[in-house]
């Protein structure tokens, strides 16, 4: 049972199962529904919209670094940079700023995520798969012949998600081998788990 993002309930139950039995599965949980429903709606807080000024905070694996915009000094300035603490962002592109920031975030979080896997991969006894940086929606990540993770993903610490995805190369539902194997690999996954949950709405 679960509630899906746009406040749907989702009951899985066998293919033999009467619709009336269902029913009453889902009667007998209100509280827990009522309850997941209260949390999704103080979680699910709309994101500010960014102005792209000097001293605006930006994550990036999990701290904030605060931005300042600079005049161009040459022909071959990188638009955006993270230099000595701090985001660099021309001033002439500041209209462009998300655009600069989604690229950044891909191009500089993709070595370092895979590296990540490779260390995680060798724990848990898989092959390191290729990591994909991209938008992904509502998901933190995704495993198929590789790990999908939303760009989104290099702002905040990514050990979970990363491992989570990995785990499932070895179990692709959420069972308890799963939550097994993954415990394995990472004790405290329970924890992380949860601070996604509170704190990932932010980002």
């Amino acid at each position: 049972m679960t509630i899906d993002r746009d406040g749907e309930l989702v009951l899985s139950v066998p293919s033999d199962c009467p619709t009336e039995t269902a029913r009453q599965i889902a009667s007998a949980k209100r509280l827990w529904i009522y309850t997941k429903l209260a949390q999704r709606e103080r979680l699910s807080r709309p994101l500010a919209a960014r102005e792209f000024v000097t001293g605006e905070g930006f994550s990036y694996l999990g701290r904030t670094y605060r931005l300042k915009l600079i005049d161009p000094s040459g022909a071959a300035e990188p638009p955006l940079r993270l230099q000595y603490g701090r985001f660099l962002l021309l001033r002439t592109e500041r209209h462009r700023g998300q655009e600069h920031f989604v690229q950044w975030y891909a191009q500089h979080g993709r070595p370092w995520l895979q590296h990540r896997i490779e260390h995680l991969a060798a724990r848990i006894g898989v092959t390191p798969p290729t990591v994909q940086v991209r938008d992904l929606g509502y998901r933190w990540g995704s495993c198929g012949r590789g790990v999908n993770v939303h760009w989104r993903t290099i702002l905040l610490p990514p050990r979970y998600v990363l491992a989570h995805e990995l785990v499932h190369l070895c179990e692709p539902r959420h069972n308890k081998r799963f939550w097994a194997a993954l415990e394995r690999v990472m004790p405290d996954f329970a924890e992380r788990k949860q601070w996604l949950a509170e704190h990932g709405g932010r980002f």
